[in-house]
C-alpha cells in the first residue's frame, strides 16, 4: 500500500481526539489499511464520511454508546438549558426596551416595568446556574425571573382596571377574576411559556443529574443567539420569523445524526407556539378569538418530528 494512501488515512484520523487516537488509532489505521484495495489513491468517499461522522461523534461523547437513559436525561438538561436561554432572552427584548427608551429616554411610565428588567437580572443567573448544575438553586432563580416577568405583564393591565375601569371597586371577587383574565391572556402569549417550561424540565434534575460537560460560561451566548434566532419581541428579529426557528431545528435535526440529543432537546423550541396557539383557541378570555389551525398543528409536527427522531437516532447510538 502506497504511504500516500496511508498518509491520507492518518491525516482523518487525526480528526479524533487525543484520547481516542491513544487507545484505538493504530488498531483502526491497520484495519483501514488491510481493507484498502491495491492501487488505491485515496480513501472512498464513503469512508471518509464515516471517519469524519465517527470523529465527530467522539468529540461529543457517542461514539462510546452513550445508553439511551443517559442520554434521554442530557437531552432533558440542555433542553431545560434552552428554554432557559429563551426566557432570558424574552427578557432581555423587553427590558432593553425599557432602560433604554424608557428610563433613558421618556421617562418610565408604570413601575411594573421594571419586572422586565428584574426578570432580566435574574434570568441570566439562572441560566449560568443550570448550566453549572446547580438545578435546585436555578429552579428558585428561575421562578423569582417569572414572577418579575407576570409583575411587569399584568400590572399595566391590572392598574387600567382599577384607575379606568373600576376605580371605586372594593370587591376582592372582582380583583380575582381580572386578574385570572389577565393571566389567561399571558397564557395566549408565545413569550409566556419558555421560562415555565424550563422550570419544569429541572424538576427531574433535581434527583438525577447528569453530567455537566464543557465550560457552562459558554451558554451565556445562547441569549443574545435566541434574541435573533427564536421569537422574541426584539425589532429586529420579527422579519425573520418563523423562519429562523425552522432553520434552528433543520439544524438541530441535522446534527442529531452526530448526537441525537440535539434533535430530544430542540424539540421544545416550538412548544411556545403551539401552547400559545392552543391557548388564543380555547381559553374563556379568548372565545371567538379563533386561531388558524396551522399554528398549533404545524409547531406540534415540528416537536414531534424532532422527538421521533432523536429517539430512534439515540437508540442506534447506543449500540455503537
Amino acid at each position: 500500500m502506497s504511504a500516500e494512501t496511508t498518509s491520507r488515512y492518518e491525516r482523518l484520523l487525526r480528526l479524533y481526539p487525543k484520547a481516542y487516537r491513544d487507545h484505538r488509532g493504530a488498531e483502526m489505521l491497520g484495519t483501514l489499511m488491510d481493507a484498502a484495495e491495491a492501487g488505491q489513491g485515496r480513501p472512498p468517499l464513503r469512508e471518509t464520511g464515516a471517519l469524519v461522522l465517527g470523529a465527530l461523534r467522539a468529540r461529543v461523547g457517542t461514539a462510546a454508546g452513550l445508553p439511551v437513559g443517559q442520554a434521554l436525561l442530557s437531552a432533558v438538561r440542555v433542553a431545560a438549558l434552552l428554554l432557559l436561554a429563551y426566557g432570558a432572552a424574552v427578557s432581555v427584548a423587553r427590558g432593553g426596551r425599557v432602560v433604554f427608551s424608557d428610563l433613558l429616554g421618556h421617562g418610565l411610565r408604570l413601575e411594573s416595568e421594571l419586572g422586565f428588567v428584574g426578570a432580566t437580572v435574574l434570568g441570566v443567573p439562572a441560566l449560568l446556574l443550570a448550566a453549572r448544575g446547580r438545578y435546585g438553586r436555578a429552579t428558585a432563580v428561575a421562578g423569582a425571573a417569572l414572577v418579575c416577568e407576570l409583575w411587569a405583564q399584568i400590572g399595566p393591565q391590572l392598574h387600567f382596571y382599577v384607575t379606568t375601569v373600576r376605580p371605586d371597586s372594593r370587591n376582592t371577587t372582582g380583583w380575582a377574576e381580572a386578574s385570572w383574565y389577565f393571566l389567561e391572556d399571558r397564557l395566549a402569549d408565545y413569550q409566556f411559556w419558555p421560562l415555565p417550561l424550563g422550570i419544569v424540565l429541572m424538576v427531574p434534575l433535581l434527583r438525577r443529574r447528569p453530567a455537566v460537560p464543557g465550560n457552562p460560561l459558554w451558554w451565556l451566548l445562547a441569549v443574545p443567539l435566541s434574541v435573533v434566532l427564536l421569537p422574541t419581541s426584539f425589532d429586529g428579529s420579527l422579519g425573520m420569523q418563523p423562519f429562523a426557528l425552522v432553520a434552528v431545528c433543520l439544524g438541530a435535526l441535522a446534527w442529531s445524526f452526530v448526537d441525537a440529543r440535539a434533535a430530544l432537546a430542540a424539540a421544545v423550541l416550538p412548544l411556545p407556539i403551539t401552547l400559545s396557539a392552543l391557548g388564543q383557541q380555547y381559553l374563556p378570555s379568548h372565545q371567538g378569538n379563533e386561531s388558524r389551525m396551522i399554528w398549533i398543528l404545524a409547531p406540534a409536527a415540528v416537536t414531534a418530528i424532532l422527538v421521533a427522531t432523536g429517539a430512534a437516532l439515540a437508540r442506534r447510538q447506543a449500540r455503537l
